[in-house]
């Protein structure tokens, strides 16, 4: 028994060896880690050309083990009227204390330029970081001085720092014209160091510990004449590399311009307008409606129900029904004459009408039972209608077709930008409400384009022409050649009237001529049949119908068919700044 209970521990104490370096790795690997920065010196050299060279040296105490460092530097700012102000910083060159070179990357990220520094061997030491980095647009120039405000540290640390000096060195010429201003503390703070002005140098260092979140400000003010302003020019390159928004509503344009000229624009008629006695061959009057605008409008369903009353296929009742007592209210009885059987000689949309019309079997329909019902209906007489179109050949890109040109668009315009922003860093997003303005006005541009992109072939183009010299017949004709032409030409061409949206001219030139009302239209009103008169009832029923056909219960998710220079700096000011972390 003592033997296997001395091997027994004699294994454990074995395994327990074993596992030591096994333990002693896990609770490294666990143990806590921080960091501090001991020093942050800034040098600061500006220049004549108001551009300015900056040399950060920070020394880093690690406790515990790293890898590197991060340096995060602002460099997108509000700028005047609601655009950006984009620093131009470029990163020159990383280091460490004995000027070897550092791997490093640099990022732009939330309008950050990141410096992403490796430190190999960051455990339980000090390491120094130099970096050294230009901006071309360091300084502000007023109409009375100029001005280099410069956050030195930044507020983004979120660890202390045990010294901050900063040495800004100017032009000779700024000797004994300098002014200066220092701030410490958190972001907005007011608090102040005292800066020293020696010559054209300004310097600063911090009294006390910077917290974590705080940091060092310094502000300088030049007056004018020492610096020079760059040129309109270079400006103007910087406001539009803060601003590449402002490109977004042009490539818009050329884009969508691009795709309209190669497959939206129509070809040339070859022809001239000229007045026309009938309309186009072959076209009904929705088909002649929908095609002078690319699209099926109230007025063109409205017309395919008076162009089957016109052609024996419908007889149109007024009536009038007592409502709320006294009152009476006018609705229409359509009464179908004709067999469905004799409708299968209708184009698809015509017998569509009909079908949903008489939805019930009977041969005989209030207008205002349709309501909550028809509206089902209109998609597929709309459909019908363009596929009338294409069938004829008057579209090589139809308007239901034309979607997907706006798509396409789309799709090229945010294939650049996409491109623009990842590989380059252009962010087109940082300019707040001038972004706003910039997207709304691109969307706007392809809107526009997309009403324009639906092409007709050199038949339809024609066609219009033809449409739009019977257009013109109809609002200039005379009572004299109305006089020679067939009895019948006044409800023969109104549904094409009605269509084209000349139907009062239409009438008011037969005021007089036409004695008799059509026999397909019955009205309460008795005496004698006026042609202008009997427009503005035809009006009547096309708003009713208009309005019942479209009408839809609230549960129903379908939508319509017919929708068409003092002292107020505060820490945390000015350019520059921002922060970093060790990982």
């Amino acid at each position: 028994m003592r033997l296997r209970s001395s091997t027994r521990h004699l294994g454990s104490a074995l395994l327990f060896l074993l596992l030591l370096p096994a333990l002693a790795s896990s609770q490294d690997s666990t143990a806590p880690r921080s960091y501090k920065i001991s020093d942050f010196t800034a040098d600061v050299e500006v220049h004549e050309d108001g551009s300015a060279e900056v040399l950060e040296r920070i020394t880093f105490v690690f406790f515990g083990e790293y890898h590197g460092i991060r340096r995060l530097i602002p460099v997108d700012y509000p700028g005047p009227d609601l655009t950006n102000y984009k620093l131009m910083l470029k990163v020159l060159n990383v280091t460490d204390d004995n000027g070897k070179k550092l791997d490093y990357d640099v990022s732009t990220k939330d309008h950050y330029r990141v410096i992403k520094v490796m430190l190999p061997g960051a455990v339980d030491t000090d390491k120094k970081v130099f970096i050294t980095y230009n901006v071309r647009n360091a300084v502000k120039f007023f109409d009375d001085h100029d001005e280099f405000y410069w956050n030195v540290t930044g507020n983004g640390w979120s660890v202390p720092i045990d010294s901050a000096t900063a040495l800004v060195r100017l032009p000779a010429a700024a000797t004994g014209q300098l002014r200066a201003h220092s701030y410490i503390g958190r972001y907005g703070s007011n608090d102040k160091a005292t800066p020293e002005i020696q010559g054209s140098n300004v310097s600063v260092s911090t009294p006390n510990v910077l917290s974590a979140h705080e940091g060092l400000t310094v502000d300088v003010y030049v007056p004018r004449g020492i610096l020079k302003q760059p040129s309109a020019l270079t400006r103007a390159w910087w406001f539009i590399a803060g601003n590449p928004i402002i490109f977004l509503p042009l490539l818009s344009f050329a884009v969508m311009f691009a795709i309209w000229s190669r497959w939206g624009k129509d070809p040339d008629p070859g022809m001239a307008v000229a007045p026309m006695y009938n309309p186009p061959k072959n076209m009904t009057p929705a088909e002649v409606g929908t095609l002078i605008d690319d699209t099926v409008n109230p007025r063109d369903i409205t017309a395919i129900l008076v162009d089957l009353a016109v052609r024996g296929y419908l007889k149109i009742t007024e009536v009038e029904q007592a409502h709320l007592l006294m009152f009476k209210k006018k609705d229409y009885l359509f009464e179908s004459l004709k067999e469905p059987a004799e409708w299968n000689q209708l184009a698809p949309f015509e017998r569509t009408l009909l079908e949903n019309l008489f939805a019930f079997g009977g041969k005989q329909v209030h207008l205002s039972d349709l309501r909550n019902r028809f509206y089902t209906a209109i998609p597929a007489i709309k459909g019908g209608v363009i596929s009338a179109l294409k069938s004829k050949g008057m579209y090589t890109v139809d308007p239901e077709s034309a979607g997907f040109y706006w798509i396409l668009g789309a799709v090229a315009i945010g294939v650049p930008v996409y491109i623009l922003y990842k590989l380059f860093h252009v962010d087109f997003f940082s300019s707040d409400v001038l972004t706003w303005i910039g997207v709304a006005l691109s969307a706007l541009i392809v809107f526009l384009f997309s009403r324009l992109m639906t092409a007709k072939s050199l038949l339809g183009v024609r066609t219009v022409v033809q449409i739009q010299g019977f257009q013109e017949f109809m609002n200039r004709v005379d009572s004299d050649r109305l006089k020679r032409m067939p009895p019948d030409t006044f409800e023969k061409y109104l549904p094409f009237a009605m269509a084209l949206g000349v139907e009062h001219r239409w009438a008011k030139a037969f005021a007089g001529i036409v004695q008799n009302p059509p026999t397909w239209y019955v009205s309460p009103a008795g005496g004698m049949f006026n042609s202008y008169a009997f427009v503005h009832s035809m009006n009547d029923m096309t708003s009713f119908a208009s309005e019942t056909f479209t009408s839809a219960p609230r549960a129903s998710s379908s939508g319509s068919g017919f929708s068409g220079g003092g002292d107020s700096g505060f820490s945390g000011g000015g350019f520059g700044g921002g922060g970093g972390d060790a990982f």
